[in-house]
């Protein structure tokens, strides 16, 4: 799971090349990576590729901040569909 969210931001997200290799741990919005554009191309890749549904609840820094933390956030979800977001408010 990693290695096919790294390779995708990677290939589309990514617009400096000094910023590859990707670590799985790089902050994606404290070096600039990740803005508001590219946030919602790598939601609608997640969603499609992993077929899951992210909520706006759960559209927050922490599940987004590294491909670490957005592939702990898929696992969280794996198994537990929407219902894990209600009351995530």
């Amino acid at each position: 799971m990693e290695t096919v969210i790294n390779d995708y931001i990677s290939r589309e997200v990514v617009q400096d090349a000094a910023l590859l290799p990707l670590g799985n741990a790089t902050s994606l919005l404290e070096t600039g990576i990740l803005d508001s554009l590219g946030l919602l191309r790598l939601v609608v890749f997640v969603q499609e590729r992993f077929g899951v549904t992210v909520d706006d609840v759960d559209l927050i820094p922490e599940h987004f901040e590294s491909v670490d933390s957005i592939c702990a956030y898929l696992r969280s979800r794996d198994g537990e569909g929407a219902g894990r977001a209600v009351g995530h408010g």
